[in-house]
């Protein structure tokens, strides 16, 4: 592969994700010949009807049981994206919707084991990320230090092996238990469809 430079627009829901976006970059990155980058916002999918010409953009979200607004989210990605209708992703703008059901907390779990139990709450999955990443009990997950703390135990491995549970988790789903949003259809959570953008970034870096 020759010198490979590639910017995404990164809408997010908060720091978690911004945090995250920003260490995959770094996981990919290998200057001069390969260099990913996300410029994040933490701002709602609406900035993305701005015109950005030069990037495939995403918007980083999750469920966090607010049905009115995460449907809200996929359909504007979806509206957009069916405008641009590129005839090739490669030769057009692309945008994504790169969301997570119940929360991120899920994906982040998911980096280093299988997780398919649905839940109530947006808590639930704490204590599995605190005991997964060698946290103390009292550790708030969504703080900058403790964040980096996680991110320091996630390899470019282990984000494939995210992207591989989620994708087994998806096909696990019965169609017709699906919910039609757009051209997305939905599931109850476990659900997810930021594996789908990660595997397109990681694909066209050379890294899957």
């Amino acid at each position: 592969m020759a010198n490979y430079r590639k910017a995404y627009l990164c809408i997010c829901d908060g720091q978690q994700e911004t945090m995250y976006l920003n260490h995959v970059a770094k996981l990919i990155k290998d200057f001069p010949r390969k260099v990913v980058k996300f410029n994040t916002f933490e701002d709602s999918p609406h900035r993305l009807e701005k015109r950005y010409e030069n990037y495939d953009s995403a918007a980083v979200f999750d469920f966090d049981h607010n049905e009115v607004e995460f449907k809200r989210n996929i359909e504007i990605c979806d509206s957009l994206n069916k405008k641009l209708k590129p005839s090739k992703r490669k030769e057009g703008r692309h945008i994504y919707h790169a969301y997570s059901s119940v929360n991120f907390d899920l994906w982040l779990i998911l980096h280093k084991e299988d997780y398919n139990k649905s839940v109530s709450r947006n808590d639930v999955y704490i204590s599995d990320v605190r005991r997964i990443f060698g946290l103390n009990q009292t550790d708030n997950i969504k703080n900058e230090e403790v964040i980096n703390k996680i991110l320091s135990q996630v390899t470019l491995e282990d984000v494939k092996s995210a992207i591989r549970r989620a994708k087994t988790i998806r096909k696990s789903k019965v169609i017709a238990d699906g919910t039609k949003i757009g051209n997305t259809t939905i599931y109850s959570n476990p659900d997810f469809s930021i594996h789908e953008f990660l595997r397109e970034v990681l694909e066209d870096s050379g890294d899957l």
